[in-house]
């Protein structure tokens, strides 16, 4: 593979001559940029499923945007949409062979293909776009970050765009956005209700759980907190809801000036950054402002902080970098991984079980309240309820049903 160029190895013809790698280029430097996804009724179009019309609520997503600073940017810049953290099993790997499938595959496999371009198969998902590593199925857990690149081709027919889903190591993603920060404020849909606030990017990410969309207590339907999606559920989530489909359709209005432009001209010299970026949104909103900075883990047995690095594994330069996770069940402690949680829960179970019995308890009074309400405004409602006197017009009873000019006719044998 030819890794040491400016291409991973795995781009078709189209693809070069428009200089759109798959690899992130060494003089890239990215900058954060939180895009708004209006409401829209969206067409979600899933592989072997029928078209259906989504009425798609809005979001606002983060994008990783390749910097104007950026030197000797000469490639179509690798810009990512964070889909989530994820694992990657073999079901995932399976179902993405299917979805990814090229023309000649699809013959193989006796499907259909109905997209016009020929683009790179399943392999360029498995590939980081950092380190172009082929990601592995694994059942050990291994967490992975879901990305979407946006991915351009010229051909005979014109000129293709594709909304290309990638696996990124964590390291890697990590390596990109660890001194990231994001102005965020506590908030309701589109509305602030909150003072305005920094926060680090990752913090936000991961404070939002398993989808970075589902903003403001949103909850995924019949999914466990503090776990993680596989890739291609993530993937199916972003798909079912419409924001894959919005957040392709408004980055494709952003390259619609100049994709007219390289119609007419195939040469390489493309002001692409400047072209992309779009004005952010002013602030990312949350339930709650996450504040981790300088936390230590909550295990007795542990001393790692918070946003600092660990010791380097053997063969490494640099240790991982410390994210606490709070404890799903009372929400009030922090700790820096399983086995500091795992090793802490005999004096924390107490605590834990007591946090959640009291929690539960404010939520049964809650919907207690709501009910009472409920029922209070119902009556309120009859209680002022006056009925109409209604006089009927004209005299006489019910009128008996006959045909016009005569008695009704006796049926009879013919």
């Amino acid at each position: 593979m030819e890794t040491s160029s400016i291409f991973s190895g795995l781009e078709n013809e189209g693809m070069r001559d428009l200089t759109n790698t798959l690899k992130i280029q060494p003089t890239y430097t990215y900058e954060p940029n939180i895009l708004e996804l209006q409401p829209a009724r969206v067409v979600c179009c899933m592989d072997g499923a029928p078209s259906k019309n989504v009425n798609f609520r809005g979001c606002k997503i983060i994008r990783l945007l390749v910097s104007a600073d950026s030197s000797d940017v000469t490639t179509f810049p690798v810009n990512l949409t964070i889909a989530g953290p994820c694992y990657y099993t073999k079901e995932d790997k399976k179902d993405f062979e299917i979805m990814m499938r090229t023309r000649e595959q699809s013959l193989l496999m006796k499907l259909p293909y109905i997209s016009k371009f020929d683009w790179p198969d399943y392999r360029a998902i498995e590939q980081c776009p950092k380190c172009c590593k082929r990601q592995k199925p694994s059942s050990s857990g291994t967490r992975y970050w879901l990305v979407y690149q946006q991915c351009i081709q010229c051909t005979e027919i014109g000129v293709g765009t594709r909304m290309m889903p990638r696996l990124m190591c964590e390291e890697c993603f990590e390596s990109i956005t660890d001194e990231f920060y994001v102005s965020v404020v506590v908030g309701s849909g589109f509305e602030a209700v909150g003072p305005e606030t920094i926060a680090p990017l990752l913090d936000v990410i991961e404070d939002q759980g398993p989808i970075t969309w589902l903003q403001n207590g949103q909850r995924l339907a019949n999914h466990v907190d503090g776990t993680f999606l596989g890739a291609y559920k993530l993937y199916c989530a972003w798909e079912y809801s419409g924001a894959f489909q919005a957040m392709c359709d408004e980055i494709g209005r952003q390259m619609q000036s100049f994709l007219g432009d390289i119609s007419g001209n195939l040469g390489f010299e493309y002001n692409f950054v400047g072209q992309q970026q779009a004005p952010p949104s002013t602030y990312w909103e949350m339930s709650q402002i996450p504040d981790k900075e300088g936390r230590v883990c909550d295990y007795d047995g542990c001393a790692n902080v918070h946003g600092k690095r660990v010791a380097p594994k053997p063969g490494k330069k640099k240790g991982k970098k410390t994210r606490l996770q709070e404890c799903l069940g009372c929400f009030d402690v922090m700790y820096c991984s399983e086995d500091c949680q795992k090793a802490a829960w005999p004096d924390h179970k107490a605590v834990c079980k007591e946090a959640q019995r009291k929690r539960k308890e404010e939520e049964e009074k809650g919907k207690a309240r709501q009910k009472i309400d409920a029922e209070e405004k119902m009556a309120a409602a009859l209680a002022s309820f006056v009925p109409l006197s209604i006089t009927p017009q004209g005299g006489g009873g019910k009128k008996k049903k006959g045909k016009k000019g005569g008695a009704k006719k006796k049926k009879g044998k013919k």
